[in-house]
């Protein structure tokens, strides 16, 4: 990490597959870089002020995007986007092409191919509906940080699927978005929380009877172009100590923000856009939202977080 002096945090990047997560970073060269999150991996790092744009991506087909760097390194504005960018990014068209109909030659190509509906579930009791293109089916929820997760059905494209994602809003009080400091919130600990893996497992089953009964009534109507589905989503492998830890109520949450400061800790598991660490001297691994990087500046250091007082529950 010497060599990456002062990069640009882009992302967490996963493979199509389980595997190992990975750190997307734009250095000061311009040229890009990743950092492999393998358990035992140490990062240490200063964040500088201000956010900055991560640039746009155009879609050429189903297979085949092609990110651009901001020209003009300009602040962010928009989320992680300034002006000029937010609206050359032809991936924000998605969300209303059901609607609109309009979309580049490229983005109609991803668009048109099978989409699955899916229904998610994370840490702190919330859920969602949602949607992936058939490549990145078992990806998209490991991108989304869900603890558990079910396919509901199988779209003949992206459009019918959007307008399954809003029936399904509309009619069983989906939402289709949950903010990611939530997610790692209640990934802190389950012990005295209203939702443990059991609860969560509970919940999860009567919400997609719930889902796939509706589902049932619309897919019977004539001119829908799309299959009920009953498959259960598999956990990252990288996930799978962040969810264990929750599950045994002994996982704490990270006492500093990540946007700013000097952070210094060994990274011991990735769920979404969250980072299950372990800081030194102390046993229990705590729970950060990393989300709020994606646009900083950061700088490599040797550095160590300073550790809190924490005492694990003993029952």
């Amino acid at each position: 990490l010497g060599l990456l002096a002062r990069s640009l945090f882009s992302s967490f990047s996963l493979p199509p597959q389980d595997g190992a997560p990975r750190l997307a970073l734009s250095g000061a060269d311009g040229t890009d870089h990743s950092v492999v999150l393998e358990p035992g991996t140490r990062l240490a790092f200063t964040v500088g002020p201000g956010r900055w744009c991560l640039g746009h991506t155009s879609v050429e087909s189903r297979t085949e995007r092609t990110h651009h760097p901001c020209p003009t390194g300009a602040a962010a504005e928009r989320g992680t986007q300034c002006g000029p960018c937010f609206g050359r990014d032809q991936t924000r068209l998605i969300h209303d092409f059901h609607r609109s109909g309009q979309a580049p030659p490229g983005l109609r190509d991803y668009l048109m191919q099978p989409h699955w509906l899916y229904v998610a579930g994370f840490a702190h009791g919330a859920a969602k509906v949602g949607t992936a293109a058939a490549p990145g089916k078992w990806r998209r929820l490991a991108e989304q940080g869900a603890v558990v997760a079910s396919y509901v059905a199988l779209a003949a494209d992206g459009r019918t699927v959007r307008v399954l994602e809003d029936a399904v809003t509309r009619e069983c009080g989906l939402g289709q978005a949950v903010r990611a400091a939530g997610k790692a919130a209640g990934l802190a600990s389950a012990a005295g929380a209203e939702y443990d893996a059991g609860a969560l497992a509970a919940a999860h089953r009567e919400r997609t009877a719930r889902v796939r009964e509706f589902l049932a009534g619309v897919l019977a109507d004539a001119g829908i172009e799309a299959a009920p589905f009953d498959e259960d989503w598999i956990l990252p492998s990288a996930a799978e100590p962040v969810v264990a830890a929750w599950g045994a109520g002994r996982q704490h949450a990270y006492p500093h923000r990540l946007d700013g400061g000097t952070h210094g800790f060994t990274v011991t598991g990735v769920i979404g856009q969250g980072l299950q660490l372990g800081l030194d001297g102390l046993a229990a691994p705590f729970v950060a939202d990393a989300s709020v990087l994606k646009g900083r500046r950061i700088s490599w250091t040797r550095a160590a977080s300073e550790a809190p007082a924490v005492q694990d529950s003993l029952f």
